[in-house]
This record gives structure tokens, sequence and C-alpha cells, in this order.
């Protein structure tokens, strides 16, 4: 990680770090995917004060693409984030929007860019059943406090695990500005889903 990218990386953090102290030892090890050491890494815990219109509980997981806050990089804003959240069923599509939509509108406030501006719009469309779940394409629109002060629109391919044995859901978004047809959707799929996803946080 070049010092360009900790620096932006830190103040990404910084925005959120008072909702990242985990108080229970399992759920600040815990892992939904696996990544190589060059993507980062950081954990949230649902709910969180400055997206209080979201209706998860659990948490979710962060990994960064190494180029994800350098706007000329291939990478920029190419990222995973990945949620474990208590549920009876699978999140339906239009929930899994509302708290995107939600999250993303509450992570942009506030910034040094803007006080006011369009709120975040997301569209995502189930595209298989899987022996293992349920996948998603889809795009995201939202404001970009942290780089560039400007609107951006990202491509998104999604899975999402329903857990019978823990009542738990785990969902996966794979996201980046770039087309599907591009080499950066490449890196993003070495960031795999854990096998035993379903067994964290089981109670």
């Amino acid at each position: 990680m070049t010092l360009k990218t900790y620096i932006a990386y830190a103040s990404f953090l910084s925005l959120t770090l008072f909702t990242t102290t985990i108080s229970a030892q399992s759920l600040k090890d815990a892992s939904i995917v696996k990544a190589d050491t060059t993507w980062g890494k950081e954990i949230i815990k649902f709910p969180v004060e400055w997206a209080p219109a979201m209706t998860l509980e659990g948490f979710e997981e962060l990994r960064f693409s190494p180029g994800w806050s350098d706007k000329d990089s291939n990478q920029f804003w190419t990222y995973v984030l990945a949620w474990n959240v208590t549920a009876t069923t699978s999140l339906t599509a239009a929930e899994i929007e509302h708290n995107l939509e939600a999250y993303f509108d509450g992570l942009m406030k506030p910034n040094h860019w803007a006080r006011n501006f369009p709120e975040p719009l997301v569209h995502i469309a189930k595209t298989n059943n899987t022996a293992n779940g349920v996948q998603y394409q889809g795009k995201m629109k939202y404001f970009d406090g942290f780089h560039t002060g400007k609107m951006i629109t990202t491509n998104i391919m999604a899975e999402q695990i329903f857990c019978t044995t823990t009542q738990k859901t785990i969902v996966v978004f794979r996201i980046s500005p770039k087309e599907f047809d591009h080499e950066v959707w490449n890196d993003l799929a070495t960031v795999t889903t854990i096998p035993v996803a379903c067994d964290i946080l089981k109670e």
C-alpha cells in the first residue's frame, strides 16, 4: 500500500471510527471473504448511528483494492462489501437496494465537498439461482465524498447465501465503476467468499 493510498484509506476510516470499535472479540476477528494482503480490510458493526435508515443487524466486512483511492487507477472505487446479518429469510432485492442507499447516504455526510447532493440510487436484479444462493447484477450512483466531490456510478455483482442454521444471510457485493468486461473484475474475483461463512457468529 502506497503512502497516498494509506492516507486516503485512513481518511475513509476516520469517518467511521466511532462505529468500528467492536466489543466482541469473535466479531473483531471475523471474516466473510478472503483476499491477499494488498487489499485493505475493515469491520463495521450494524446498526450504525450515521445510517439510521438501515434495517440490518450484524456486521460488514470491507475489502479495498490496492488502487481504490487513486482516481487515476483502474481500481479506483473498486472494492468488496460483504454483509453478515440476521434474517429469517433471504433479503429481497428491494431490501438490499434500500439498505445500500441508506448506507451510502449516511456515509457521505458530512464531507468537505458539498452540504447538499443527490441521494444515492441503487438498482439490482437477480440474474441466477445457484446451488449456494442467488446472484445479482446492478448499478449504484452516489456522491463521492472522499476523493472527487462528484457523483460516481458503479457496477455491482453480488451473491447472497441464506444460512438456515444460523438465521443469518451473507451478501457479498463486488463493486467498481468499470464495465463488467474490464480486467478489474478479475481482480475482484480473487476476493472469495469463505466456505464456512455461514458459521460466523453462530449463537
